[in-house]
């Protein structure tokens, strides 16, 4: 039976403490409310008495009513659950309303849901799991349901190979090829030099020719099993799923550590010393825009979204550091969006001196293209842009580091050609934009007088168990200089 009590604070008004009794699961549990009282209106104790004990009525009625539909809420399914919590993580407003304050309640974007939503119709294909009622699944389910993915979910890719006798059939050009396909000149030009190439690259390149796949190329099969990394993002998905539950429906769901296996995911691609001199001697003949972005991605080890919202402002030229504090990315719906970086890592970026005088010079040659354009200034938009005029045309007054020469910001997805192509001046085939992310945090990890810890707040890792996680290989080599060192100065007189 519902219940109530005054409470008197000294500097604050009176006010009744609520106190219902709720049937839940079987079992009585105790709710808090409070009730506030105008004394004008409520002169006396028998009223404010009698308010009072309605209210905690009503308190009560209204939380039995919430506690009813949070049990039968937990008859439902996993696989609803799992739809209904994806679709409570979904982004619903502009990506930039992250920046005002609302990340929190915000924070996942598109392509994370749709992650989200992978991982559920693969858990679906284990219906003894996905159409188990949520209150009554147990670690046991949990750790059958992960080693059903392990054992099942192995990625099977195709690969084929050119064979020696299919030369004889090219009887055109490569380019005259590539009209004919969706794939690039070069990626013609690697088959028919005998590199290996994907099963769709192929097919395209079959059919250009006149051929079957079978009869120009070998096709190999290459099974893998699932990969650590991915088998955790599964383990975080089902306990989320869970701890969801818990927070919506009352269910009282013990978060299960289950172990993911898999095999080790594969090593990271870093540039290596030479081929970063030969980088840096190929920028000698590239515009100053290539400069710019290659020097920054090498320096920073920044993402691509936050090179692309970097503005002068956060460049601090007396410090010689970067502030990170927002990415610009582009968003099917809404166009050019300033957001927050990814786990909303802030961070100032400590970079090399050299760099630093070049970012000078180049600081210069902005402010006289900006003075040149005049009126022009972020108020004419190239074609490109058209697309998503508005959502450029709402950034100006922000001064991009990496703009075009309008002064609007280039779209972040175009770097990767941009870095190919300076790739390709310098020698360097299969290059890429994070690839300079990857090195940087590994330049980092290889001096020892840099602490993990460190190399995880340059790099923006919301915890230094990611950059050891990720960049394995480099952590292996300095436990490899730890065991030298010990050797070194415990056992030194013995060898």
């Amino acid at each position: 039976m519902a219940s109530f009590e005054l409470r008197e604070p000294k500097k604050k008004p009176r006010y009744y403490k609520l106190i219902a009794n709720v049937l839940v699961n079987g079992k009585n549990e105790r709710r808090y409310g409070r009730f506030d009282f105008d004394p004008t209106e409520l002169k006396n104790a028998r009223a404010r008495n009698a308010a009072a004990k309605a209210a905690a009525a009503e308190f009560e009625r209204l939380e039995q009513e919430k506690a009813d539909k949070e049990a039968s809420n937990a008859g439902k399914t996993f696989a609803v659950v799992a739809q209904e919590y994806i679709a409570s993580n979904r982004s619903r407003m502009a990506p930039s309303v992250r920046l005002k304050g609302d990340y929190d309640s915000n924070r996942n974007k598109e392509n994370t849901s749709l992650k989200k939503e992978k991982y559920l119709q693969r858990i679906q294909c284990y219906p003894e799991f996905s159409e188990k009622p949520i209150a009554l699944i147990t670690k046991k389910d949990c750790d059958t349901m992960i080693r059903f993915i392990e054992d099942s979910d192995a990625r099977v890719y195709k690969r084929a190979v050119l064979k020696s006798e299919a030369k004889e059939f090219k009887t055109v050009s490569c380019p005259k090829i590539a009209k004919k396909c969706t794939i690039r000149e070069e990626t013609i030009e690697r088959i028919f030099r005998g590199e290996t190439v994907s099963l769709d690259s192929a097919q395209q390149v079959a059919a250009a020719l006149g051929k079957t796949v079978e009869q120009v190329f070998e096709v190999e099969i290459d099974r893998r099993p699932m990969t650590k990394k991915t088998m955790r993002e599964y383990n975080l998905f089902i306990r989320s799923v869970l701890n969801y539950a818990n927070d919506n429906y009352g269910t009282s769901l013990q978060m299960p550590i289950i172990k993911a296996s898999g095999r080790k995911s594969r090593s990271v691609d870093c540039l290596h010393s030479d081929e970063v001199e030969a980088l840096q001697t190929a920028l000698k003949e590239c515009s100053m825009l290539e400069k710019a972005i290659i020097l920054c991605l090498l320096n920073t080890g920044v993402r691509r979204g936050e090179l692309a919202g970097l503005t002068w402002k956060d460049v601090n030229f007396r410090e010689g550091t970067i502030h990170v504090s927002k990415s610009l990315l582009v968003f099917p719906n809404y166009g050019y969006q300033l957001t927050t970086t990814k786990e909303s890592n802030i961070r100032d970026i400590d970079v090399a001196p050299e760099f630093m005088a070049f970012l000078k010079d180049y600081h210069e040659q902005w402010k006289s293209r900006k003075k040149l354009m005049g009126a022009s200034w972020q108020k004419n938009l190239e074609k490109k842009g058209s697309k998503y005029a508005q959502s450029l045309l709402d950034l100006r007054g922000n001064d991009f580091v990496i703009c075009n020469d309008y002064g609007f910001p280039i779209n972040p997805d175009s770097y990767a050609a941009l870095v190919r192509r300076v790739g390709k001046k310098a020698g360097i085939e299969k290059i890429h934009p994070h690839m300079f992310r990857h090195t940087f945090v590994s330049i980092l990890l290889s001096n020892p007088n840099i602490g993990v810890a460190t190399v995880a707040a340059e790099a923006g890792h919301a915890q230094p168990s990611t950059t050891l996680a990720i960049y394995t290989q480099v952590y292996d080599r300095r436990r490899d200089e730890i065991r030298k060192q010990m050797s070194r100065e415990l056992y030194k007189d013995k060898f």
